[in-house]
């Protein structure tokens, strides 16, 4: 096999960052996507026309990105979209700025997933 195809797989590449949310006075470990989420992610949030379906791009983002910094494990559940919706609009957009920043998610990007 291939010794930069090996490195490459092996390669640690998903960030995080820890961010502090004032609202819920918590501190969580917010992650990048990896390539398969960010295409589930643009998948679910961007119609067969090309809207965006703004009530679940931050609770979708948040819900998929968001772990305990202690114990590493999701923090929510894909049915907690609901709930989260009914949070913060300050703390959800702080948690998915941050994810989409770390995701590679910029307005380039989803530009171009509208398109296709």
């Amino acid at each position: 096999m291939s010794l930069l195809r090996d490195k490459i797989l092996a390669a640690e590449d998903i960030k995080s960052e820890q961010v502090y949310i004032k609202e819920w006075d918590v501190t969580l470990e917010v992650r990048g996507l990896t390539g398969r989420q960010r295409g589930l992610y643009l998948q679910d949030v961007i119609d067969a026309k090309g809207k965006m379906d703004f009530q679940k791009m931050y609770p979708m983002l948040v819900v998929m990105s968001t772990f305990d910094p202690e114990t590493k494990e999701p923090v929510f559940l894909a049915g907690d979209m609901d709930a989260i919706a009914g949070k913060s609009g300050a703390a959800l957009e702080q948690l998915a700025q941050v994810a989409q920043r770390l995701s590679g998610l910029n307005p380039e990007a989803i530009g171009e997933a509208k398109k296709n």
